[in-house]
């Protein structure tokens, strides 16, 4: 248990050393915008927790966050750069909603698993793909990743403009997905899907799937040194692809979850590019599932608390893309730092 602990801890360690310094040199920069930086900075990291409305927006926030994270942990531990998080997070949305309009007369004990299930494996598929291209042909998964972004993104706007819409609303909205499949909310905090719990849960269980198992062992020996660890008998190839399918299933969990627990309905822009955000959570937790939690729901806070702070003082939300650049920019020089030690 000691062990654990400690190796939770220095997994955490780099972020919020990094946080730490981001939000000093930002309350710098607060300070010489507004005459009430202490209010600036108060409602930019606490403003989520004034009320159970807030608060619900925040973990809403923070679930596809850490979902996507988490299955670009898997990819990445296995040697595969997948930038594919938004594509898998649509296609799972989309299927979800296709097959929870479309057999909505079914019991809700039954359709509900359909959904799920529809939701992961359609967001699995869009990782298979690039993983069977690239240990067949050697095909470089950023552009294959890349490509069905915008594949998935053109249809799914095809399917919304087209074909599931709601004639009855306004946009590009499909119809609403029947009451009895919603996701219950977060305890105590209305508003709020249960899809938090989901997504942490899962973050304990990839952790020990990818640390404390046989399989997760391979699967990071495969991503570290592929010639090695095929020399030494393991199956890399099957390692590298089944990575790419639980990072795509996660993705499809996201959109999943969110039709189910959020909208309750898909939305062509329903994403304020989750699949970009939640890629950057993942390096700055240095690939670890529990970093992943914490900085998700880092990212959460501050993105709902800079609409807060631009609301109650004259600092622009713009300074968001601005702290979050810097805390890119101090996990890369720390490992960069690292690698020439």
């Amino acid at each position: 248990m000691r062990r654990v602990v400690i190796d939770l801890l220095k997994a955490i360690r780099a972020p919020v050393a990094a946080i730490a310094l981001t939000l000093a040199i930002g309350f710098v920069l607060v300070a010489a915008i507004t005459d009430e930086p202490v209010r600036a900075y108060r409602d930019l990291l606490l403003a989520n927790f004034d009320s159970l409305g807030n608060f619900a927006l925040f973990l809403n926030r923070a679930t596809p966050l850490t979902l996507i994270a988490l299955g670009v942990i898997f990819s990445f531990r296995a040697g595969v750069f997948n930038v594919g998080g938004e594509g898998q997070l649509y296609a799972g949305a989309i299927t979800a909603t296709v097959i929870g309009v479309f057999l909505s007369g079914l019991p809700a004990v039954v359709l509900f698993p359909l959904v799920v299930v529809g939701g992961i494996l359609a967001g699995a598929l869009l990782g298979w793909i690039p993983a069977v291209l690239k240990v067949r042909l050697a095909v470089d998964e950023v552009v294959t990743t890349l490509m069905l972004n915008i594949i998935v993104l053109l249809f799914t706007s095809y399917l919304a403009n087209q074909v599931i819409r709601d004639p009855t609303s306004y946009g590009a909205v499909s119809e609403l997905l029947p009451q009895k499949i919603w996701l219950p909310a977060f305890p105590g905090v209305p508003g709020a899907t249960s899809g938090i719990i989901v997504a942490a849960v899962l973050s304990v269980v990839s952790w020990v799937a990818l640390f404390r198992t046989e399989w997760g062992a391979q699967l990071r020996a495969s991503g570290t040194n592929l010639r090695f660890a095929r020399t030494i008998g393991v199956p890399a190839d099957k390692r590298i692809v089944m990575a790419m399918l639980l990072a795509g299933g996660f993705g499809g969990l996201a959109g999943t979850l969110y039709v189910l627990g959020i909208g309750h309905r898909f939305e062509q822009n329903f994403s304020p590019n989750y699949g970009l955000v939640g890629l950057t959570c993942a390096l700055l937790a240095r690939i670890h599932p529990i970093g992943a939690l914490a900085t998700a729901l880092f990212y959460a806070m501050i993105i709902n608390g800079a609409a807060y702070m631009q609301i109650s003082t004259d600092v622009p939300r713009s300074l968001v893309n601005l702290l979050t650049g810097l805390l890119v920019l101090l996990m890369t020089a720390r490992l960069s730092a690292r690698a020439r030690d």
